[in-house]
């Protein structure tokens, strides 16, 4: 009888390690929107012709986006946006963990130039003409796994609200934002009276630009200048409400 138990035990044992074992060696996984997470060693976002996508799991299982709230794949973890989760794109992928996460998407711009036309009149400018897309990130957060929110001063600024060191960050950040925005348009004046200075002092046509644009084109990059030199107040106030220990 002992030697049945003894056996039964050494069983049972042997079966909870084979599938710890399993369960730690398959790393990715995806979360429904019931909490229940599938895991998987491999998982491929399909999108087929005229069909629905879909998460293929291990090249067997598959889930409609609809249903997945979370997943983490050989690329990262990704969060599901505010939105029907029917394209990869609906998916934002974590660049920070803490109590406040941050997240990214890429969005794609097309930036279109005027098109040149040849027709019976001669040659003429169109409103038509060859665009060029351009990538840029469109940065989220959530705030202690909750759900995802754009990334801006005024979210942030609720968020962040009880947290001082954040708040005075967020401040500085606005404030900085002011300033560059007159910068702007103490930048656009100074070139439109440099511009305006040329045309009265050379009315024949002359090609000499006056000092005043050029100060005022020096005015206007400053604020570029800023940002790739200083911290950005905004990153810097996550930091800080990330890394001050909770009383």
């Amino acid at each position: 009888m002992m030697k049945k138990l003894f056996f039964l035990i050494l069983v049972a044992w042997a079966a909870t390690q084979t599938a710890r074992a399993q369960d730690m060696g398959q790393r990715y996984f995806i979360e429904l929107m019931t909490g229940e997470r599938i895991y998987a060693h491999k998982i491929q976002f399909k999108s087929p012709l005229f069909k629905q996508n879909y998460f293929l799991l291990d090249d067997s299982l598959q889930y409609t986006p609809d249903r997945v709230r979370y997943f983490q794949n050989q690329e990262g973890y990704f969060a599901r946006l505010n939105t029907t989760g029917r394209r990869f794109g609906d998916f934002a992928q974590r660049e920070s963990a803490g109590k406040i996460s941050t997240y990214f998407v890429y969005r794609t711009d097309y930036n279109y130039s005027p098109g040149v036309g040849v027709g019976m009149g001669g040659v003429g400018m169109g409103g038509y003409g060859y665009g060029y897309p351009t990538q840029r990130r469109v940065y989220y957060f959530s705030k202690e796994n909750g759900p995802l929110e754009p990334l801006s001063y005024k979210n942030l600024r609720v968020a962040l609200s009880d947290n001082p060191g954040s708040m005075e960050s967020l401040q500085k950040y606005k404030r900085g934002q002011n300033i560059q925005l007159g910068m702007y348009i103490a930048g656009g004046g100074l070139m439109l009276a440099g511009l305006q200075q040329q045309f009265r002092s050379t009315p024949e046509g002359g090609s000499k630009i006056s000092p005043l644009f050029f100060v005022g084109l020096g005015v206007s990059l400053l604020p570029q200048v800023i940002r790739l030199v200083k911290k950005d107040q905004l990153s810097e106030a996550i930091e800080l409400y990330n890394y001050t220990p909770v009383n």
